[in-house]
């Protein structure tokens, strides 16, 4: 197995392997379509292979040099012209890539654990750009570290909070189109988070994370939403497309002399909900949700 990996990342990896794929825009090299949508997937199951290899890596130096390979050859691969037009169903399969309900956005995130337990994540964004009226991709860089104050701090793709994101919605407010993306972090050893992150794009087509439509439970107004628990522990936070609403558990510590030691939260089996009214996402505590656990769920795993 370890030598049938070898033989994958040298030929996946050579320059000359991607220098001989045929490129994806068929018809303007007088290729005909169906040989064209044959290349297409010779590209895409390549992409597939070295994200099943960076999964099934061995060690921390491994995994991140695997990591490394697959984002770059994800970008080769989102980089060709029509590359939109690519289902990468594997991908999505896997939740690697989210697309939005209006099929103008894909996003695609991961993320590499280190030995330490922290967690550093990957991704990128592809959208249609309406000043360049065309897909244009964007490279995610986490720079959770540096971001002084996660719930109130105005970020872009250049300054990414990292988070594997599992599920996107999407609502308008006015003129305004915003996509909610609900995510996971694994932190550290000792916590994991939840955030319900909001993206847009500004008048330029460029994305933006963070606005200030979140009514938090405090009252106090967020640009995004973040839950911090015992690492290990499963918290729900799903969207329910009905209600348009955003559900999840109500996190308390194991004892009232804890508060504020995240370490010791977890879910207390009440359900609170942000339900989106006016252009703000508002804070409702004690509802009762709905189990309609989505068949796509037994394709991946489900963070903690």
């Amino acid at each position: 197995m370890k030598i049938r990996f070898s033989i994958l990342f040298v030929l996946l990896l050579s320059p000359l392997f991607w220098r001989l794929l045929p490129s994806p825009v068929g018809e303007g090299l007088g290729v005909r379509s169906g040989e064209a949508a044959a290349q297409n997937f010779s590209i895409q199951d390549s992409v597939y292979n070295l994200y099943m290899v960076f999964v099934h890596s061995v060690n921390e130096v491994k995994k991140n040099d695997n990591s490394k390979k697959f984002s770059d050859g994800l970008k080769y691969a989102l980089d060709q012209d029509k590359s939109f037009d690519f289902p990468f169903d594997s991908l999505k399969k896997y939740k690697v890539m989210l697309e939005s309900p209006d099929k103008q956005l894909r996003i695609f995130t991961w993320d590499m654990e280190s030995e330490d337990g922290t967690h550093v994540y990957y991704g990128f964004i592809q959208a249609y750009n309406r000043k360049s009226k065309k897909y244009e991709v964007y490279q995610l860089s986490d720079k959770s570290d540096a971001i002084r104050d996660p719930e109130n701090a105005m970020l872009d793709n250049t300054k990414w909070f990292g988070a594997y994101y599992y599920e996107v919605a999407q609502v308008k407010y006015k003129k305004k189109k915003y996509y909610i993306l609900l995510g996971w972090d694994g932190n550290n050893l000792s916590t994991n988070k939840r955030l319900i992150e909001v993206l847009y794009f500004n008048e330029k087509g460029l994305p933006k994370f963070g606005d200030a439509i979140f009514a938090a439970e405090n009252g106090k107004i967020k640009k995004r939403i973040i839950f911090e628990y015992q690492a290990g522990i499963v918290m729900s936070l799903r969207y329910d497309e009905e209600k348009q609403a955003i559900v999840f558990d109500h996190l308390s510590p194991s004892n009232s002399n804890l508060e504020g030691q995240y370490q010791f939260y977890g879910p207390d089996f009440t359900y609170d909900m942000m339900e989106f009214k006016d252009g703000m996402w508002r804070y409702v505590k004690n509802v009762v949700p709905r189990n309609d656990k989505d068949k796509t769920d037994k394709y991946y795993y489900i963070p903690h």
